[in-house]
């Protein structure tokens, strides 16, 4: 198995895998944000990411209750005030969208896994922008960022070499 070193090769490798591969690890992504969600209708959720295969019930309770807080928590036109804890929420509600929608046969590459990977290094640097002053501070954004890049190919890295899966 190749060394995954660069975004692009997780990105690469991600996109490679069949569509069950990639919702197995998108779960295993949003799990590890999913702490960082300040609405409690998302709780139950994590007992859905828990499971190896979901039914089509599942999906649709997951995406139902996805949207509701996604539309919940978007900022909309006011931005006057970005609280952004209340960001974090948003995009896990929106990686689970992306996890839990249908995917059209045919559709070539599918970036599902990626995409839900981007959303929850989004909710993290969200939380590690500093908030209540005039401007956010960035100051810990790029480590944290570096960081759950890393946590993230570790992931893929476990689950192509048959680990923790």
């Amino acid at each position: 198995m190749p060394r995954i070193e660069k975004v692009s090769d997780f990105t690469n490798t991600l996109a490679s895998l069949p569509l069950e591969h990639q919702h197995r690890l998108s779960k295993k992504f949003i799990s590890g944000v999913m702490h960082l969600a300040e609405n409690s209708r998302l709780v139950p959720l994590l007992e859905l990411l828990t499971r190896p295969s979901c039914s089509e019930a599942d999906m649709h309770t997951a995406r139902a209750i996805a949207q509701s807080v996604y539309a919940e928590t978007s900022p909309g036109s006011d931005i006057s005030e970005m609280k952004m804890n209340c960001q974090s929420t948003h995009f896990i509600a929106h990686a689970v969208l992306v996890c839990s929608a249908s995917v059209k046969p045919g559709t070539s590459p599918i970036h599902v896994a990626n995409k839900v990977a981007n959303y929850c290094r989004m909710a993290q640097l969200c939380l590690y922008m500093g908030h209540g002053e005039e401007d956010p501070d960035f100051s810990k954004a790029e480590a944290e960022y570096n960081k759950m890049m890393k946590e993230q190919i570790a992931i893929l890295e476990a689950f192509l070499s048959g680990q923790d899966f």
